[in-house]
């Protein structure tokens, strides 16, 4: 049987500062969350609307992304993984991106 196909790409820009931290192994992990425009016209308005994606870079791909500064344009490749998680109102699903690769398209200076 075939296995049916996960993939994803994103182009954005990172709303702000990546969090890096390592795992009790030692494994590099950053976490980040991209803005991606979609521009469209509704009658004879132009419309505006803002998507965001939580992306997840693990290993040497993860270090090289906590170097990124908020306002940074990436184009993201990855899978979709979807997880459990707490929320206000009990259990619910939380999809992210994780990433197999990520190209740096301008980068904004960190301050």
């Amino acid at each position: 049987m075939k296995t049916p196909k996960n993939l994803v790409v994103v182009e954005g820009r990172l709303t702000a500062k990546p969090e890096f931290k390592k795992t009790k192994c030692g494994k590099s992990t950053c976490v980040f969350t991209l803005s991606n425009n979609r521009y469209y016209f509704q009658g004879k308005s132009l419309i505006d609307e803002v998507s965001y994606f939580k992306v997840v870079a693990y290993g040497p791909l993860g270090d090289r992304c906590a170097t990124l500064a908020k306002g940074s344009l990436i184009l993201v490749s990855g899978t979709l993984k979807m997880k459990e998680v707490d929320s206000i109102a009990g259990r619910a699903n939380e999809v992210c991106i994780v990433a197999s690769n990520v190209k740096f398209i301008s980068q904004k200076k960190a301050s």
